[in-house]
């Protein structure tokens, strides 16, 4: 029964693009309606346990990563486990596999919490990340997202309120754009950066401005904006007027895909200032069909382990690519630590009196210190990680192919 419901809310979602002009004309709010994209446990939560809920998609535009960190998740709590549990209590995984819309992480997040989940685990976009972050924040529950970078998940710009229950293992964009332009002055020696950003993408936009900023703080010049829309494929026109400005570095807050597409045709242009970018580059597939001239860096959300990466691999059959499966591995290693810093919790701490223990766990994680597989956790009082970024340098591998390899740590390791 649990599939068919999910495969006909996949339907649901597919069907809407279908509608009738009439229908969609008239407005009818039952033809329009979509249900959210849930595939929720199939089974009943076992007696006892300690409850942790995963939500990540594993439908649609963010399915890959989702299942990368999904993967991630299953690894840290089969390993807890197997070393005994929390004090004796079995952790048990609650797996929420949802679509790519924000709407479906809303609705698994609320059906997590209803179905006795200590913490929340996930997810994987910032945009599904702050969907589940405005039902855990009313309802007092933790959430530990692994790759969302959006500075305003933990905490809300237009109040300046934190989300006390919104913690994530990894450096939000704002630092990540503020540590590359520091790079890009203090150790390329540039003076003059170009930047070619989607203009509709939020997290776009976020690594640009936050760039934009620091570079104009430590080189005394602002960078020269350019901007593309979502889904452009030819960049010829904006990569000339930035080939006119003669920049030294130019920072592409992008995809790897758009990435690559400006990267090759930066070449048939001549344009052979050195690249930057962010996490979005991180791609086995970055730059295979062509990249820039010359040097080319970006920043990564940690510093992959080789150790981590051969337990992955054994037990996935497939490598990690990238930081999505480490840290989501460190999200449940951060809960499992709180849950074991309260104690030996009782029958009544996990069942009619969950809510104190979910504020407990709140303040536990909050002032926890974790050594996790991408190293020593802590976070501020927004709730961010107190750490930097991985720099990975794209170079030719012996069969020609790019690969990205750590040179360095920018900031707070």
């Amino acid at each position: 029964m649990v599939l068919r419901a999910f495969a006909v809310a996949v339907a649901a979602v597919a069907c809407f693009a279908c509608l009738s002009p009439d229908e969609a004309d008239r407005g009818d709010a039952s033809a329009q309606r979509v249900d959210p994209v849930v595939l929720v446990p199939g089974d009943a939560p076992t007696p006892g346990a300690v409850r942790l809920a995963a939500v990540f998609p594993t439908v649609d535009r963010y399915a890959a990563s989702g299942m990368q960190s999904l993967n991630g998740v299953r690894l840290a709590v089969d390993e807890i486990n197997h070393a005994g549990g929390i004090h004796g209590r079995r952790l048990e995984l609650r797996e929420y596999r949802t679509g790519s819309y924000f709407v479906d992480a809303q609705r698994a997040a609320v059906l997590a919490i209803e179905d006795g989940a200590l913490g929340i685990v996930g997810a994987n976009s910032s945009e599904l990340s702050k969907a589940i972050a405005e039902e855990v924040e009313a309802r007092g529950v933790v959430q530990v997202s692994n790759v969302s970078t959006a500075q305003d998940l933990t905490w809300v710009p237009e109040t300046g309120q934190n989300r006390d229950f919104v913690f994530r293992v990894c450096s939000s964009d704002v630092v990540m754009g503020a540590l590359l332009a520091e790079y890009a002055v203090e150790d390329l020696g540039a003076r003059r950066a170009a930047v070619l950003y989607e203009v509709g993408r939020e997290y776009s936009n976020k690594l640009a401005r936050s760039f934009i900023e620091r570079f104009e703080e430590t080189a005394g010049r602002a960078p020269r904006e350019f901007f593309y829309l979502a889904l452009e494929t030819d960049f010829r026109p904006q990569l000339e007027l930035i080939a006119d400005y003669r920049p030294d570095v130019v920072f592409v807050p992008g995809s790897f895909t758009d990435a690559t597409l400006i990267g090759a045709q930066a070449t048939d242009l001549g344009l052979t200032a050195t690249f930057l970018g962010g996490d979005g580059w991180s791609n086995p597939l970055l730059f295979r069909r062509g990249g820039p001239p010359g040097e080319a860096y970006f920043a990564e959300l940690c510093s992959p382990s080789a150790e981590f990466e051969r337990r992955y691999q054994r037990v996935f059959g497939a490598p990690t690519q990238g930081c999505r499966a480490l840290l989501g591995y460190d999200a449940v290693q951060v809960v499992a630590a709180g849950v074991r810093s309260l104690g030996p919790l009782t029958d009544e701490a996990l069942e009619e009196n969950l809510d104190d223990t979910r504020r407990l766990l709140r303040d536990a994680v909050a002032t926890a210190e974790v050594e996790g597989a991408s190293g020593v956790i802590r976070f501020d009082a927004h709730g961010d990680r107190r750490q930097g970024v991985a720099l990975s340098a794209v170079e030719r591998g012996p069969d020609g192919r790019p690969i990205a390899l750590v040179r360095k740590w920018l900031g707070e390791p």
